[in-house]
């Protein structure tokens, strides 16, 4: 605790490194984190800077796992994950684990994510594609069977009506010729045939889409919709979208064209169909197409079983490229921070924690002869740029809630006390003050002990941003919920209820019968 009570003594060095062996160097000093670079080249722009390609290039790399996370998503697989950042430090810095260097490590990633990334490209294209084809099949087959249920009870149902209307009104015209009468009927007939559009609009498009068209043509078009039961795959997002199937009368070609266009506008598919006077026709088609239904089913389904098998088999190894990109992509964003004064050297500068000045120069060595560099590295100390150094403070897995929590308001200057040690003796108790309650103290002393037994569970799991900051403050929350017990047993409250555990101890003798002692 008296070490916590004050931040880590700094020193400030200057590093000399050989150029082919700087990779190795920074790998091995962020494993030991004791070391903050400064800035040797504060003129120069990002893209300036003598590393920006190999970072660029680590961007790229993100995205490609990023993308193939997000297609891992889609099938609900979970990442494998990649261990203990600490193991994976140690197996990366491991000599004998891997014997490429920084750039090699980036082209080898290179070439394998742009392989499966062109290929999960390439089947997402088929499986945009087959399923477009797909949706108009079953679109399609939809339409042909709601027209031919419309054209088949509707239609003949309306007809009667319209000659019954029409053998009434037929009373009146007794003056005219049968020659008349039966060229009138001919004409009539002609005359009361209608064109039609059928297709499939969205289900929440419908009641907009009707209105439009009865706006558009002043109500001259009869339109009739009925849904689709299935619901439908969007080939672009892959949500299942309700669409019902319309058709849509109408007698005039200018009409025609607005119906076309207030389609287009409504994204509504349109669909050609045969004459449904002609049965056969009909009945042919339906089994065309129900045949080539089947078939597009098969397809798809084994692009979808191919795209699912690829995806297992990168959700192996997406977090582990995606730690071992960070990494390399912090490596090269510190060696941007160094300055090359010397053909083949680079200098570089920081603060490091003084006790661990040995650990660096040692690292540093040890870099250089893995790769058999024949001039030497140098550590040295130098003169400090400023007068105020960075402030560090070691922490443990119990002390580093209340580190966390303090930084919120402000992080301490460098050698100054640290609020965080009074913070951890205070806190904890003022929260029992105010919650005082054994029973809700109870709760949330257990939650805390839950956390604090599965440590090592959650250390390994992937959290999410609450889960995460609940585990890294459980050793506060348990000893929330204890002094919220202790001050529970001190109120005699519980769920906010008296309770009378140790009874009263304002008693007197001459309460019960209102009588004192006489003073002197």
């Amino acid at each position: 605790m008296a070490r916590w009570f004050r931040s880590e003594p700094m020193e400030y060095i200057s590093l000399i490194v050989n150029e082919d062996a700087a990779h190795g160097c920074l790998a091995d000093l962020g494993k030991l984190g004791v070391i903050q670079f400064t800035d040797l080249n504060p003129d120069l722009t990002p893209f300036q800077r003598r590393y920006v390609s190999f970072v660029k290039r680590c961007d790229e790399l993100e995205r490609k796992l990023r993308f193939f996370a997000n297609e891992c998503e889609k099938f609900e697989l979970d990442l494998d994950p990649a261990g203990q950042v600490d193991q994976f430090l140690n197996a990366a810095s491991n000599p004998g684990a891997n014997d490429k260097t920084g750039a090699q490590l980036i082209e080898s990633l290179e070439a394998e994510l742009e392989g499966y990334e062109s290929q999960l490209k390439e089947l997402n294209s088929y499986s945009e594609k087959l399923t477009t084809e797909y949706n108009e099949k079953v679109e399609l087959q939809e339409v042909l069977e709601k027209a031919r249920r419309f054209f088949m009870t509707d239609a003949p149902r309306l007809a009667v009506s319209e000659l019954t209307t029409g053998g009434a009104d037929s009373g009146d015209g007794r003056g005219d010729s049968l020659l008349e009468s039966e060229a009138g009927a001919t004409a009539r007939d002609m005359d009361m045939r209608f064109s039609s559009i059928t297709g499939v609009v969205a289900t929440e498009e419908k009641a907009r889409f009707e209105r439009m068209i009865f706006r558009a043509t002043r109500g001259n078009c009869y339109v009739r919709f009925a849904p689709i039961k299935q619901p439908i795959t969007d080939p672009h997002t892959g949500y299942l979208t309700e669409k019902c199937v319309f058709i849509v009368f109408y007698k005039s070609l200018s009409i025609e064209t607005k119906l076309k266009k207030i389609c287009d506008a409504f994204e509504a598919h349109r669909y050609s169909l045969p004459d449904m006077d002609d049965a056969p026709a009909v009945d042919r088609m339906l089994t065309e197409n129900a045949q080539e239904l089947v078939d597009s089913r098969t397809v798809l389904l084994k692009n979808q079983d191919t795209r699912f098998r690829l995806c297992q088999l990168l959700a192996k190894s997406t977090e582990k490229w995606t730690w071992t990109v960070v990494r390399e992509k912090a490596i090269y964003h510190s060696l941007n921070q160094f300055k090359a004064d010397v053909s083949g050297m680079l200098r570089g500068e920081g603060w490091v924690i003084a006790e661990s000045v040995d650990e660096v120069r040692d690292a540093v060595n040890l870099a250089h002869a893995n790769m058999d560099m024949a001039m030497p590295s140098l550590v040295d100390h130098v003169p400090q740029p400023w007068p105020t150094p960075p402030t560090h403070f070691i922490t443990n897995k119990f002390t580093y809630g209340y580190q966390e929590f303090v930084n919120t308001y402000g992080i301490p200057r460098y050698r100054e006390a640290n609020p965080a040690l009074f913070t951890a003796a205070t806190f904890p108790f003022l929260f029992g003050v105010m919650y005082g309650d054994i029973g809700h103290g109870t709760f949330l002393f257990l939650a805390g002990a839950y956390l604090v037994v599965n440590e090592k569970k959650n250390d390994n799991a992937r959290l999410g941003e609450m889960a995460a900051g609940m585990h890294s403050g459980r050793y506060m929350i348990l000893m929330m919920g204890f002094f919220a017990i202790y001050a529970g047993f001190i109120y005699n409250d519980m769920f906010s209820l008296g309770l009378n555990l140790f009874g009263s101890r304002w008693y007197f003798d001459g309460e019960e019968t209102n009588s004192v002692e006489a003073g002197a």
